[in-house]
């Protein structure tokens, strides 16, 4: 069976963007959940990376307001084109969350509803890459479905069960590394982006943040 990262790259990132698009041109910086956690934090990155980024529409508006540098990663042609039309600020490059084509490391990544896509022997790989492009004292945005427990669901745009998302809290990974520490964490209803705290295990979506820390917050301890 093909892997979900080929079908995306193969022609459903295509289609996603194209049923998305409308909707992103009436973006509203005000609801965005990553924006909301720069926002609340006063964060204020010269360097920022989304992985997924669609056609740049969020960092265009983390450009306009902090003048940063700004690069997308994208698997879509189309999106990668109707962004570079559209937002010329922002520097896109083609390729998947598991091998992302970039040397340099930056002082914010984000990578939002992304990795429930990830086809299950490539989530490890992506993760390597997202921190990877992320150095030590960086700040990381992460945000996905957020249940209670481990869900597994087709793929409702494709009938073929080819496709599944995996929903679960993606924090826990780097977490459970002690190299990234918890800072905000914004809870909402999927379909509504509003908080909501009866959302269903299917709805909950939550959006992290975190900082990146390699050895500063270990303990000095005397040598045995």
């Amino acid at each position: 069976m093909e892997a979900q990262d080929d079908v995306f790259a193969r022609s459903e990132g295509d289609r996603w963007f194209e049923r998305n698009a409308r909707a992103l041109q009436s973006f509203n910086p005000a609801e965005d959940a990553p924006l909301k956690l720069m926002q609340c934090y006063g964060l204020r990155p010269r360097s920022v990376l989304e992985i997924g980024a669609a056609n740049g529409f969020r960092l265009a508006e983390i450009e306009r307001r902090s003048g940063a540098r700004v690069v997308g990663v994208e698997l879509s042609y189309q999106a990668i084109a109707d962004g570079q039309a559209r937002f010329p600020r922002v520097a896109f490059v083609h390729g998947a969350a598991n091998s992302v084509p970039l040397q340099e490391s930056f002082d914010l990544v984000i990578v939002n509803f992304v990795f429930h896509w990830i086809d299950r022997t490539q989530l490890l790989r992506s993760v390597a890459e997202t921190d990877r492009l992320l150095h030590d004292g960086g700040f990381l945005v992460i945000g996905d479905f957020y249940p209670s427990n481990r869900l597994q669901v087709p793929y409702h745009h494709l009938q073929t069960g080819e496709v599944l998302t995996f929903k679960q809290n993606y924090a826990e990974v780097f977490l459970s590394s002690g190299l990234y520490h918890p800072v905000g964490l914004v809870t909402a209803h999927h379909a509504s982006k509003e908080p909501a705290p009866q959302a269903s295990d299917r709805d909950r979506i939550g959006t992290w943040l975190l900082r990146k820390e390699l050895k500063s917050h270990y303990l000095a301890a005397e040598a045995r």
